[in-house]
């Protein structure tokens, strides 16, 4: 997988996790949009991006550009983990 596949892997996961919580923002897409993400600072990505949506994109299929600015550093989501050793 190369930098720019790793990278709109993990834009499009938090993209999908931000549209799961945010619904009002996920109306705004139309059906059948192909969404392309946009990272600030990131020209050459941004140009891939544009680049592979066009190549994908179906006749009369919209092409939906949303811009994020960044994004914030991984958090663990987990619990009070607790290691126990084997007997």
């Amino acid at each position: 997988m190369t930098k720019f596949e790793r990278l709109n892997s993990v834009l499009g996961y938090e993209f999908d996790r931000y549209v799961m919580e945010h619904p009002d923002f996920a109306e705004k897409i139309p059906p059948g949009a192909i969404v392309v993400l946009q990272m600030e600072g990131e020209d050459a990505f941004n140009k891939w991006a544009r680049n592979i949506a066009e190549l994908h994109r179906g006749k009369d299929e919209p092409i939906l550009f949303v811009q994020v600015k960044g994004l914030r550093p991984p958090k663990s989501r987990l619990i009070r983990p607790v290691i126990s050793k084997s007997a």
